[in-house]
């Protein structure tokens, strides 16, 4: 699985993550990746930073996280049910708005590709 970022402005880092994504490995992504890369895009701490209702995202520990940092970003608040919004789900699309197959191509195949 990635994980990745980006905004208007700049994108930002891709982390692979190779095991089951858990509520302790999110929040080493957020606080190692993500923190840096919002304080480089947003310097005044007036960023927002977007993620869905995965488990891990809605974990006790990492919601404790964004309240401690709210100086520096902010987190959006997200609609359950709502993938339509992501925009990181439009990076599943293919170059001519095909989906990835899963059965004969690898996410690594395919960004190699794009």
């Amino acid at each position: 699985m990635l994980w990745g970022s980006f905004s208007w402005a700049a994108l930002g880092p891709v982390v692979v993550v190779e095991q089951t994504m858990k509520a302790a490995n999110y929040l080493n992504i957020i606080a190692d990746q993500l923190r840096p890369y919002m304080a480089f895009v947003f310097p005044t701490g007036n960023g927002i930073f977007q993620q869905d209702n995965a488990p891990c995202h809605k974990a006790r520990i990492v919601l404790e996280w964004f309240e401690e940092n709210t100086d520096e970003f902010h987190l959006m608040s997200w609609p359950p049910n709502s993938l339509d919004l992501n925009p990181m789900e439009q990076a599943h699309l293919g170059c001519h708005g095909e989906a990835v197959q899963s059965s004969n191509t690898t996410m690594y195949e395919y960004l190699d590709f794009a």
